[in-house]
């Protein structure tokens, strides 16, 4: 352990040092950051504190209800983190130099798989955690906890669900690199997507929000008593089932209870653990050589079949050099498997939401509470946006990052970079934005012709922003030295990005807030009144889009020019 603690020491000196020298200017840029971070967590606290109370004392959902929510939202949040850290880790554990050196020394396979493990963990989850923290102050603060709740709650129920979720993934990868090396990546890949999605859908069949709500509506008004026998048995073995209800049974001042799915939680992520040291001691190595073979068979397929679908020997209707552009940008993603596999798993997260509308737009459709209705559609609008931002910070922010040493390159041409760029810029923005028009469409076409006509015009205001934002943001933090976009998704320079697109969640709320709220008054009372107040916001959000993202791209364009 003495080695682990070791390399760990100074990884953490290396990130430290690598902020820059220590000058007046990094000073007042940390303090900026810490501002900003600060603001960050009293918003989400005040926000998840506000919610916690409406969905209690205004609609009275009752105790049971609230944490099957909580529930729920733990299963999206098992999955992200679950199917993130699979390609992150194929990402870290195989294409880094860093491993390339670790595996020359006399170190064991075990001590670097949990190196490189920490490091994704902890690196791509800080703002997550951040987050968390805040929810779980205002979640102890409201039912009038005691303040060590709040790191009890981290340390020994969200730390270890999380941990569970890691090293499943990273357990998985192994799996399917060893699996891989005797039937193809292919049908690994396919069979595991299969998986995945057959396990998404069977929970949503065992533990169907619509049907619960139905039954426990029938005790009315008893509606804090504990419904656990309404659901199906099955439901009850996985980890966000144990996390819910730990905190229901602490709530409800019932902590023996609790301490049964506590117990669970640690004694599962320890089991995890051990296993993937285990797992980690016979196969690491072996799959870093299958990653090693299946790069040298996929570059010799390529020599053999030169000429594919975005081949530059086949013509088209564009212009020469913006159809070498555009398949320049379309080749270099499809051959960065940490590219098209993130994208492959964020369109499945998705899936799994639009899964979820249909029942949730039940819910506001029967519903006869106006200001349900208004906050509902307003949830579920956000989610939509919060899904574009993560695809803006994924794939926009590291754009300008990924020219990497080659900007010398392209800096020396006889190329216009501002049209590069924009080009660049384009291509993601098209793919983001049909996604966005989508899942718009999927969570409002049950609604009225007007109400669904102006969410799409705003959502498409909200996705140039979002889009806008994270170029120039991306401009101003880019990195060329870093070649796996994950990271760059991940450094300072975005989550102070992710920051900003929370606080831009918040203007939206506050100006969707009242015209979406007097829309579904109007409908009540047959009027129509109301549409000119959500055209007015239309046109306010779109002067802002208009404003923002020109002061956005040109910020990033020019600071790529001046930092070459």
């Amino acid at each position: 352990m003495k080695v682990l603690f070791h390399i760990l020491k100074f990884k953490i000196l290396f990130v430290i040092k690598s902020q820059g020298n220590f000058n007046l200017s990094s000073v007042i840029k940390s303090l900026g950051v810490i501002t900003v971070y600060s603001i960050f967590v009293v918003g989400v606290y005040v926000l998840a504190k506000n919610i916690i109370a409406y969905l209690l004392e205004d609609v009275k959902i009752g105790m049971y209800l609230f944490h099957r929510f909580i529930f729920v939202v733990l299963f999206i949040f098992f999955m992200a983190v679950n199917i993130g850290n699979i390609v992150v880790s194929y990402s870290t554990f195989f294409k880094t130099k860093e491993v390339d050196f670790l595996l020359t020394t006399p170190l064991s396979f075990t001590k670097i798989f949990l190196v490189k493990f920490f490091d994704n963990f902890f690196y791509s989850s800080s703002t997550l955690l951040l987050i968390i923290s805040a929810v779980i102050a205002s979640y102890s603060f409201y039912f009038g906890l005691p303040w060590y709740f709040i790191p009890f709650a981290l340390s020994f129920i969200i730390l270890p669900f999380m941990f569970i979720a890691g090293m499943l993934g990273a357990i998985i990868l192994l799996i399917i690199m060893r699996v891989a090396a005797r039937f193809g990546i292919k049908k690994v890949l396919v069979t595991l997507a299969t998986v995945y999605a057959s396990a998404t859908i069977l929970f949503y069949y065992f533990s169907s929000p619509v049907n619960l709500i139905t039954k426990v509506f029938q005790y009315f008004p008893n509606m804090n008593n504990y419904f656990g026998f309404l659901e199906n048995p099955i439901v009850k073995l996985l980890p966000n089932h144990w996390v819910a209800e730990s905190l229901y049974w602490i709530t409800t001042g019932k902590d023996y209870a609790a301490g049964w799915y506590i117990y669970l939680l640690i004694i599962t992520s320890v089991l995890f653990f051990l296993f993937s040291l285990l797992i980690a001691k016979k196969w690491f190595y072996k799959t870093w050589l299958v990653f090693l073979n299946l790069s040298s068979e996929l570059s010799v397929k390529k020599k053999k079949n030169s000429k594919v679908f975005f081949s530059f020997e086949n013509n088209s209707s564009l212009k020469p050099r913006r159809e070498a552009l555009i398949k320049r940008e379309l080749l270099l993603f499809i051959r960065e498997p940490s590219q098209w596999s993130h994208f492959i798993v964020m369109i499945f997260l998705i899936s799994i939401f639009i899964l979820s509308i249909s029942s949730v737009d039940v819910i506001i459709l029967k519903s006869y509470d106006v200001y349900l209705k208004a906050l509902v559609y307003l949830v579920i609008y956000l989610f939509n946006v919060f899904l574009i931002a993560s695809l803006s910070i994924r794939f926009i922010f590291p754009l300008v990052s990924l020219e990497g040493e080659t900007i010398w390159k392209v800096r020396s041409a006889p190329l216009n970079y501002k049209k590069l760029m924009l080009t660049r810029l384009f291509i993601y923005f098209l793919v983001i934005f049909i996604i966005g028009q989508v899942l718009n469409f999927v969570s409002n076409y049950q609604f009225s012709v007007p109400l669904a006509a102006i969410s799409q015009l705003n959502t498409a205001f909200v996705t140039i922003t979002l889009v806008s934002l994270n170029f120039g943001m991306g401009a101003m933090f880019a990195n060329y030295k870093e070649r796996n976009p994950i990271r760059v998704a991940s450094s300072q320079g975005a989550s102070l990005t992710f920051l900003f697109t929370i606080i831009y969640l918040v203007f939206l709320i506050i100006l969707l807030f009242a015209p979406v709220s007097n829309y579904f008054y109007a409908i009540e009372r047959g009027s129509l009144i109301s549409i000119s107040q959500l055209l007015y916001t239309s046109f306010m959000l779109g002067a802002v889009t208009l404003l923002f993202s020109y002061l956005s791209i040109s910020k990033g364009v020019r600071h790529f020019n001046n930092d070459v």
